[in-house]
């Protein structure tokens, strides 16, 4: 009886010990001079909707429509071909600083929110918010974990969220 209780205990403390463990304890903000690329978010976006990678057809369709947008943009905006930011845009289809509002749309779609409020921007941003704080006027958050903060015109910084339980960071 006392091995079956001993056991006993130990799960209940297992138990107890999984209910408390909160895996936002082990993520860290970092401040990053690189945003997000298109094709990041859209192989997260994939394994949210279906929790596996899309196919080659799948993959090949997004990036056709992906060189449609930035090409188009680009025939628009034939003046960002002569900005340091051409090569991410362009090519890597990664958002970065001085991207505008509209850059970053082409290149990451709707944000899943976007505020101007001083303390929610300053939680987002958490201890990296001094670096941020006189520049920002808004932030668009995109997942998994990425928040980019704006001036009146641009990017004027970068944030994400990382597990410091995952290895690959």
């Amino acid at each position: 009886m006392t091995r079956g209780r001993g056991v006993g205990l130990l799960l209940v403390a297992a138990l107890v010990a999984g209910c408390l463990f909160d895996p936002k304890q082990f993520e860290k903000v970092e401040y990053t001079p690189k945003g997000p690329s298109a094709q990041d978010l859209y192989l997260q976006r994939m394994y949210e909707a279906n929790g596996r990678a899309p196919t080659f057809d799948e993959r090949r369709r997004f990036e056709a429509e992906m060189e449609d947008r930035v090409y188009a943009y680009l025939r628009a905006h034939p003046e960002l071909e002569q900005t340091p930011r051409y090569m991410e845009f362009r090519f890597w289809w990664q958002v970065g600083r001085g991207n505008t509002p509209e850059e970053v749309r082409v290149l990451l779609d709707e944000p899943q929110e976007q505020t101007a409020d001083p303390a929610r921007m300053a939680a987002l941003a958490e201890r990296q918010w001094p670096q941020i704080q006189g520049k920002a006027k808004e932030a668009w958050v995109y997942q998994p974990g990425w928040v980019i903060y704006f001036d009146d015109t641009s990017v004027v910084g970068m944030v994400r969220r990382v597990s410091s339980l995952d290895a690959s960071n």
